[in-house]
């Protein structure tokens, strides 16, 4: 009797590891995948310092997409940021801040599981499914940070060496260039803020937990946006990859 119930009860035992191992762990087994998240973004925002690696890449409708802008930075005293992308210019690309961007996963959220298959002892996967509502506002607001920093970016006087070949002329081509690039912006800004009223968001995220420290080891982000441009129905994708290392 003793033995039936010794070789029965390690048979249970058995079963519970496993199903422990393929749910995301045993101390993870009393918290939920929203729990884990948030457990994740304040353990990050607690860390005095380190290191992250990633890329972007947009999708068009057709199916391509571009190359992906590689970034690679640190952070230091929880959020001083220092970065570099891969043309060697120190400018963080828009939307990538490594907190603010699982801030916004989290803030988006509508739901997160576990993946059971990617999960073992010393990681936790979830999968997150992000708000279409919550996601199209976080959205609105990083693309509009992204054209205000192309607004910013007015053309210098780089054609003030063409000017000055241009003799008389030299002091009206900077005005006139500037003219032609307002009046641009003004028209290329109707149309972003058209776009932007029509446009619905789907979002998904991949985040990779540390079991044992409950931190970040990497996060993908997925999008796809749906819109009208000019009249007619349009569709891109973007993904951001980003992968955290303590320095």
């Amino acid at each position: 009797m003793s033995w039936y119930m010794n070789k029965s009860m390690g048979r249970i035992a058995g079963a519970c590891g496993l199903a422990l191992a393929l749910s995301g762990c045993a101390h993870d087994a009393n918290r939920s995948p929203k729990e884990l998240l948030s457990l994740s973004v304040s353990g990050l925002s607690g860390v005095d310092r380190y290191a992250f690696s990633g890329d972007t890449a947009i999708g068009a409708a057709s199916g391509t997409a571009s190359r992906p802008a590689a970034f690679r930075g640190t952070v230091q005293h929880h959020d001083q940021v220092s970065v570099q992308t891969e043309g060697g210019a120190d400018e963080m690309p828009a939307g990538v801040h490594p907190l603010r961007l699982l801030n916004d996963v989290e803030r988006m959220a509508a739901r997160a599981e576990v993946v059971p298959e990617a999960s073992n002892g010393q990681r936790t996967v979830l999968r997150i499914t992000a708000d279409p509502a919550k996601a199209a506002k976080v959205w609105t607001n990083r693309l509009r940070s992204e054209f205000a920093l192309l607004k910013n970016k007015v053309p210098a006087n780089g054609s003030a060496a063409s000017a000055r070949d241009a003799g008389t002329r030299s002091q009206e081509k900077p005005s006139a260039l500037r003219e032609a690039w307002d009046r641009e912006l003004d028209r290329s800004g109707k149309e972003f803020e058209a776009m932007l009223s029509t446009m619905s968001v789907r979002s998904t995220s991949t985040l990779v937990i540390d079991r044992k420290k409950l931190l970040p080891l990497s996060l993908e982000e997925r999008t796809e946006f749906r819109y009208e441009a000019n009249g007619k129905p349009a569709r891109e994708s973007r993904t951001t990859r980003i992968a955290f290392k303590r320095s």
